[in-house]
């Protein structure tokens, strides 16, 4: 019988991931077993890592605070790694001579364009606020400055301004390489606060761990009575979140909270590590169902 796949998911908190449940159900539609378990990282994160691998790992998810010394682990990055500098999936390659390489990938943009594009978000032309500047939104840049979206602006608003300035600065290259018209830009909530009239935004993507605390952006409500669709990128079992409810109650017609991205993003990992690409929707449609219990 042939032994199920060693996997893992590490960070800190962990208790609370559904990856587990998300890659179970996985391996049931691909009759792909695995064993996927949650590591909690208090210490050295590639100590914990490489452990991991020396037990017969084959590969990982890295979510907060880990993704930062997950690229600084791997040998190699993807693409997608390379431009968000953070990773989020690792993947044990091994050689003829028993040699093992570690490689990176950040899966976390591209899972989130899937969403948004199955969601039918109105990127075309849209100008998007993205909220938080920590590894999350160096991961979903990239693919949102894809000239064929034709989304027009990217602003980053983040506490510590010089954070979104960094990620303006680091994408510079990309947005020359793609041949991308999109303007990106940094800003502070202050300097969002004091623009008149109040910007108008389509799209707002909340990209920090503010709803894990029950908090808020520091956002004045007429941002939010503009937008035409609002994304939080953390979940709950229930699909609502402090931010996506106070976008309700503000007027959004269309919000949403960020499971279809987790499932989306674990896809594309699955993917990695076994070469079958999971049927996204069928899961998505079986996590929230299970969550809902």
């Amino acid at each position: 019988m042939t032994q199920p796949l060693k996997l893992a998911v590490f960070g800190n908190p962990i208790a609370h991931s559904i990856s587990p449940l998300v890659h179970g159900i996985f391996a049931q539609q691909t009759g792909i077993a695995v064993d996927y378990g949650r590591i909690k990282v208090e210490g050295d994160f590639a100590a914990a890592a490489q452990a991991f691998f020396n037990a017969g790992g084959v590969g990982c998810n890295v979510t907060v605070p880990c993704k930062p010394d997950a690229y600084d682990l791997v040998d190699c990055c993807t693409p997608s790694a390379q431009l968000a500098r953070v990773v989020n999936t690792i993947k044990v390659k091994t050689d003829d001579q028993g040699k093992r390489t570690l490689l990176g990938d950040n899966t976390d943009g591209r899972g989130l364009l899937t969403d948004l594009q199955r969601l039918g978000a109105p990127l075309a032309g849209a100008s998007i606020l993205i909220i938080g500047a920590g590894g999350a939104t160096r991961g979903i840049v990239p693919p949102l400055l894809a000239p064929e979206l034709g989304v027009t602006a990217i602003t980053i608003v983040n506490r510590t301004v010089s954070k979104a300035q960094a990620i303006v600065q680091d994408m510079a290259e990309l947005k020359a390489q793609l041949g991308a018209t999109t303007t990106l830009r940094a800003c502070s909530f202050d300097e969002l606060k004091a623009q008149r009239p109040s910007p108008r935004f389509a799209v707002l993507l909340n990209a920090t761990s503010l709803s894990l605390k029950g908090e808020l952006p520091d956002l004045a409500d007429e941002i939010y009575r503009h937008a035409a669709c609002a994304y939080d990128l953390f979940y709950t079992p229930q699909g609502r979140t402090i931010f996506t409810e106070h976008c309700t109650a503000l007027g959004i017609p269309a919000v949403y909270d960020g499971l279809g991205m987790l499932v989306g993003q674990a896809a594309l990992s699955f993917a990695l590590w076994t070469g079958v690409m999971p049927d996204v929707g069928a899961a998505l449609a079986q996590v929230r169902a299970q969550l809902g219990k």
